[in-house]
């Protein structure tokens, strides 16, 4: 019996608590209206849970691993992160809606031409077929649609999910070019400037970076995204108080609920010596998103921190 006790405890899964908050980048704010949150595995779904009116939303029971996050509305996908769960101490992730457009945008701003594009049944039709495709792992069939797509003429959204789709096969120049259309038909349409950011950002050219956000802030100067990337161009270049700045409005935009400003805080503080300062902000980044106590750069910082004097 005693046997049989202790071979049932080594299988029995190991289960923990996820919590977490869906926001809207533009103002900090909860959804309008419920969402679905998902927690995906190998393809899968394993989890599901609606936020509550307050954003707010709780798995329990959920073995412990890693997942994607995802929060959509109907069958349309608004945010994804990854994560990780374990079955001992706090699990807690955070999921930005981002802000798409500029500004507010009401009914009678939408031009005719856009409302007969959201309407277009063959658009419509392509793209759910180019989805399935990218499920698949067929790129270049749905590069092909989407090509398609924008040749028929095709708004923003389309130029800027086929620059995904070059850049995710290597097409770099094709890529940066449909950005550049993206942007060039809906200057307002904020999403090119969120991905070719981070991609400069992700291969540390900065310079190409600051045009990017400086063009953006240009567009929308109330954008978290736009000012965290100027901030990471102005820690760059040694300006720091700049950079600490610029981080700051971007956690006010979002009230302090966005974990990488205050990532970006951390490394400012860190730079200018304060310790404290640097562990506080350090500290509240990882309250906000406790799978990236996981990552390598962030252990390396954690360890660098704990050296920096006591610990208050």
């Amino acid at each position: 019996m005693i046997c049989l006790l202790l071979s049932l405890a080594m299988v029995a899964p190991q289960l923990g608590t996820l919590e977490g908050s869906v926001f809207r980048e533009a103002d900090g704010g909860p959804p309008r209206r419920p969402v679905t949150v998902e927690l995906i595995q190998q393809g899968r779904t394993k989890y599901r849970q609606t936020t509550e009116a307050d954003g707010d939303f709780v798995f329990r029971n959920v073995r412990q691993g890693g997942y994607a996050i995802r929060a959509r509305f109907s069958d349309f996908v608004m945010a994804e992160d990854a994560v990780t769960v374990t079955s001992g101490g706090k699990n807690f992730a955070t999921l930005m809606l981002p802000k798409r457009r500029a500004g507010a945008r009401t009914f009678r701003t939408v031009t005719a031409d856009q409302l007969a594009v959201q309407s277009d049944r063959d658009l419509q039709k392509r793209l759910r077929q180019a989805a399935g495709l990218i499920a698949k792992g067929d790129l270049a069939g749905a590069v092909r649609l989407y090509e398609d797509s924008t040749a028929a003429g095709a708004q923003s959204d389309v130029w800027n999910g086929l620059a995904l789709l070059y850049y995710q096969m290597g097409k770099k120049e094709e890529a940066f070019h449909a950005f550049a259309k993206a942007m060039e038909q809906d200057p307002e349409y904020l999403l090119p400037y969120l991905h070719l950011g981070t991609i400069y950002l992700e291969e540390q050219k900065y310079k190409e970076l600051l045009v990017v956000a400086k063009r953006a802030l240009a567009v929308d100067s109330k954008w978290m995204t736009a000012y965290a990337f100027l901030a990471e161009t102005q820690a760059n270049a040694g300006e720091l108080e700049a950079a600490q700045r610029s981080a700051e409005i971007a956690s006010e935009l979002t009230r302090g609920r966005a974990p990488g400003p205050y990532l970006l805080l951390a490394k400012v503080r860190w730079a200018r010596r304060d310790c404290a300062g640097a562990r506080r902000h350090m500290e509240r980044y990882l309250e906000l998103k406790t799978s990236a106590r996981e990552l390598p750069e962030v252990l390396k910082s954690l360890e660098m921190l704990r050296a920096c004097g006591p610990v208050p």
